[in-house]
């Protein structure tokens, strides 16, 4: 026995020697390949933060894949020049790469890379999911870019946000199709709340209709619009509560008093996180609402907006500020902490507000005042002047905004 136990320790050693030769080699390779991936990912962040470095306005989704040495960039964008950039810098590196990202929108799309919404209201999320966050609304008539296919589509709206909404709530269509709903005779609907019929003195409702919603004009009677949907659905909307677009465009008197009559029309509605509509909205949906009625297309977010328009400096008293300027509230840059607005009010003079906290409502900065409000005075940030600079970086004109206009 002992002549067979020695040859079987000592193969068991050369077993357990080529074991630990075997994983350390397995250890070299997984550390190379996770230094690999740890100097890619740098160059994708590099690249993001470079073409895209605000997600909510354009798409830069994209992941290293590495089985065992063939390195694969997987993913989506938005701007064709950055994935150009990550390729260039990741075969910099001498590294064999497979190149598979996406430029949206995406080839599975067709031609159907517009839309328009079909629905008073659209829900717009952050992901393709009734249970996801919602970012933003996009209001009946809007029209959108198709980014992404699917039952929920990746859509891009006139602000240039971008989010999922479900397909059911948009009529693809294509450039041609796009280009005759933009230059068709539409009406837009000016009451805050109210229906569309199927017939003049029915009451048979087609659909309810919020302020901003903006539909096909056909043909009119005394004391109806006929009208249709970008889905072909035809109805009937009341004159005294709606107007011809055009007619209403050139009607527009944009300054502050009339910024702030205008606000004032949604007093007492609720607030609803991402809600940019007169059903209920969120601080900057507000914003977006009243100048919206006033032609005029503001960027999506309060953090957006006070990147915008004409820095006004805030003084002690207020002097410098206007009526109908922007108010941003959050906290200042220190401590080596970054600058952060979280809320958006209109001021409307005197030390007072109007703006969107659990319901429309006037605020005042005045200590002295019975409607302080001692929160936000104390978090007052920036202040931005949006009436004498449209259509300047971030602020356009609803005629001038690419979405509405022909698309080449």
């Amino acid at each position: 026995m002992k002549n067979i136990v020695l040859p079987l320790v000592f193969v068991a050693a050369i077993m357990c020697s080529c074991s630990q030769t075997a994983n350390t080699a397995k250890s070299q390779i997984a550390e190379s390949t996770d230094s690999v991936n740890i100097n890619i990912q740098h160059l994708i962040t590099q690249t993001q933060q470079q073409f895209a470095p605000d997600r909510r306005v354009n798409i830069f989704d994209v992941k290293v894949k590495n089985n065992e040495g063939k390195i694969v960039l997987k993913g989506v964008t938005t701007n064709a020049d950055a994935k150009q950039k990550i390729i260039e810098n990741v075969n910099s590196l001498n590294l064999n790469v497979t190149d598979s990202i996406t430029v949206l929108p995406d080839k599975s799309l067709g031609d159907e890379t517009f839309g328009v919404v079909t629905l008073s209201v659209a829900s717009v999320r952050t992901s393709g999911d009734y249970a996801a966050e919602m970012a933003t609304q996009a209001l009946l008539g809007m029209p959108v870019k198709i980014l992404q296919n699917g039952s929920w589509l990746r859509v891009q709206t006139p602000d240039g946000y971008i989010g999922y909404t479900y397909a059911g709530n948009i009529k693809r269509m294509n450039k041609q199709q796009i280009n005759e709903w933009n230059a068709a005779q539409k009406i837009i609907f000016t009451e805050n709340n109210g229906f569309a019929y199927a017939q003049p003195n029915s009451n048979e409702v087609v659909s309810d209709l919020v302020v901003g919603n903006m539909l096909k004009l056909d043909d009119e009677t005394e004391q109806y619009y006929k009208v249709s949907y970008p889905d072909g659905r035809t109805a009937f909307v009341e004159k005294n509560q709606s107007k011809k677009l055009d007619e209403w465009y050139n009607s527009i008197n944009l300054d502050g008093e009339n910024i702030i009559n205008y606000g004032k029309r949604f007093m007492g509605v609720p607030y609803l996180w991402g809600g940019t509509s007169a059903k209920a909205m969120d601080c900057s949906g507000f914003s977006k609402t009243v100048f919206f009625m006033h032609g005029v297309i503001l960027q999506r977010d309060a953090s957006q907006q006070c990147l915008t328009g004409q820095t006004i400096e805030i003084t002690e008293n207020f002097e410098n500020l206007k009526t109908g300027d922007l108010l941003f509230f959050g906290s200042k840059a220190q401590g080596g902490k970054r600058e952060r607005i979280g809320h958006v009010a209109i001021y409307i003079g005197n030390k007072q507000f109007i703006h969107e906290a659990t319901q429309v409502k006037i605020g005042s900065l005045d200590p002295a005042a019975e409607n302080y409000d001692k929160y936000n005075a104390n978090r007052l940030v920036r202040a931005s002047r949006i009436i004498g600079n449209i259509d300047t970086n971030g602020v356009s004109s609803l005629k001038n905004n690419e979405f509405y206009q022909q698309q080449k």
